[in-house]
């Protein structure tokens, strides 16, 4: 048969085909690497590693040497020649003598005839006892180091001069100037003695009476008395410090050694405090601002008549009128820092962006009320600045819509400044001159607002804490918390806006403080970016 590639192959399958035996073999064996030289085994067998006898072999034999007796005892030439008539690669030394007593001369010759490297010491006399000179000389005879001192008469009774003279008949090291009284002037120390001599007293008598009773320099805190609480006396001198006059009722005329020196808050007082700051509250105070505690409160403490605080912790707890003093408590831990127009750029959004399109949208709707909720009003600035701009906008149409702006605060000593209406130069100070000649009365140093304002303002003490509280709030078309969220953490801050956002009306408006922000607060509002201000509105 044929194949794919010609003929088949012949033969018996060893790479030759048929039986022509002069045919190149398919793998022809590779030239010896030994010579082409056949051993005697090899030569015998006539069997031969390399099928070209003329191939130089790559790694030739050495020449032999032939030696006396038969081919088979013939020798190689040695790979490395003798050193037998060569120079010796380290020469001896030479040795002095001959024969079998010869030496070797030393590699480092002996020292006998140089000098010592250490010379020795000389000896005084000879003999056995004789001593070496000393290393150090003896100093018996030679003045001492450190001269003793001169001692006065002989005997056991004799007495060293001392180190230090005194200093009875020397001069003083700050001499007295004539006429001028001495800063701290000595104490007679001296009393009679019993043999008319004078005897020393102590700077610091002993406590011991002889069985009579010792009083103490501080007295101990006198109890109650039964008509009412009674201030506590510590036995001290009820001079005023500083020439400060002396409050009557709680602070005690022995209390002033208190306002001398400072009352200092512990960790532990301090988170007492903070939590009960919080839980009737909501305002957070930072560890790193525990001084604010100490710096707003120790007047408190020291009109109390309070020695901790502890003690008024305790007291805002228990006491019974813990009512009072809890409001003293906000207004001391609050900044009341306001005035009337602040922030000029963001009333400026409010009149332009928000009012004005709010109030045509409720023209168009046949509406005329309006509601606006100042939460966090402090004295009064604030709503009564959106009061002169409500009225700057409606002007005569001003009477005949129904509106009303609530105003919030958690003090009611700022509430009741609000009512009274009346302010001072620092209220005013970023007022336009035009607005306070319209709506001031000049009374004294004092501006009073116009009554036509006061009018549109509601006043109400309010904890923006408690939600029982927040519910109660009329709903709003405009909200106004500037400057109050900053003293709340982060789960206060989304308890108040909450309750911001359930009680505006569906399209209402939030305006808070420049430097505040709802990130990570609420997502629930739109923000409006204008220049200036951020305004958030409630979706409808």
């Amino acid at each position: 048969m044929s194949t794919l590639f010609g003929n088949p192959p012949s033969g018996n399958g060893d790479g030759n085909s048929g039986t022509g035996r002069d045919r190149k073999p398919l793998f022809p064996s590779r030239t010896p690497l030994v010579s082409s030289q056949p051993e005697k085994g090899i030569a015998a067998s006539g069997r031969s590693f390399s099928p070209d006898g003329d191939s130089k072999p790559l790694f030739p034999r050495r020449d032999s040497v032939p030696a006396s007796g038969t081919q088979s005892q013939e020798q190689r030439s040695s790979l490395f020649s003798s050193r037998e008539n060569r120079e010796p690669l380290f020469p001896r030394r030479e040795t002095a003598g001959t024969g079998t007593a010869t030496t070797r001369t030393p590699l480092f010759p002996p020292r006998e005839n140089k000098e010592p490297l250490f010379p020795r010491r000389e000896t005084a006399g000879t003999g056995a006892g004789t001593a070496r000179t000393p290393l150090f000389p003896s100093r018996e005879n030679k003045e001492p180091l450190f001269p003793r001192r001169e001692t006065v008469g002989t005997g056991a009774g004799t007495a060293r001069t001392p180190l230090f003279p005194p200093r009875e008949n020397r001069e003083p090291l700050f001499p007295q100037k004539e006429g001028v009284k001495p800063l701290f002037p000595r104490k007679d120390t001296s009393t009679p003695g019993g043999n008319g001599g004078t005897a020393s007293r102590p700077l610091f008598p002993s406590r011991d009476t002889g069985g009579t009773t010792k009083t103490s320099s501080f007295s101990l805190r006198q109890p109650c008395s039964e008509s009412g609480r009674s201030a506590p006396t510590y036995g001290l001198s009820s001079k005023p410090v500083f020439g400060a006059p002396m409050s009557d009722g709680a602070a005690a005329s022995g209390f002033s050694s208190l306002r001398q020196r400072d009352i200092h808050v512990s960790d532990a007082e301090f988170i007492q405090l903070r939590d009960f700051l919080y839980q009737q509250s909501g305002i957070f105070i930072a560890e790193n601002r525990k001084y604010l505690v100490e710096n707003r409160l120790s007047s408190r403490l020291r009109e109390l008549g309070l020695r901790s605080f502890g003690e008024y912790y305790n007291y805002l707890r228990y006491d019974s009128n813990r009512a009072a003093e809890l409001n003293k408590l906000f207004e001391s831990m609050t900044t009341n820092e306001t005035s009337f127009f602040r922030n000029g750029p963001q009333l400026e959004v409010f009149r332009d962006k928000v009012l004005v399109p709010l109030l045509a949208e409720l023209r168009g709707k046949g509406q005329r009320k309006l509601r606006i909720w100042s939460a966090g009003c402090s004295s009064g600035e604030e709503p009564y600045t959106l009061a002169i701009i409500l009225t700057e906008v409606l002007r005569q149409e001003l009477h005949s819509w129904d509106i009303k702006i609530t105003a919030n605060d958690l003090s009611l000593a700022m509430l009741a400044s609000a009512r009274r209406g009346l302010y001072n130069d620092y209220a005013i100070r970023t007022t336009p001159p035009d607005m306070l000649a319209k709506y001031f009365t000049k009374e004294g140093n004092l501006y009073r607002i116009a009554p036509s304002l006061q009018k549109l303002v509601s006043f109400g003490q309010i904890n923006l804490s408690d939600k029982a509280q927040l519910a109660k709030v009329e709903r709003s078309h405009i909200v106004f918390c500037r400057n109050v969220i900053i003293y709340f953490d982060d789960e206060m801050k989304r308890n108040v806006i909450n309750a911001f956002y359930d009680n505006l009306l569906p399209g209402g408006y939030l305006l808070i403080g420049h430097s505040e922000s709802l990130h990570n607060i609420s997502r629930a509002f739109k923000p409006e970016h204008y220049a200036g201000s951020i305004v958030y509105r409630k979706q409808v």
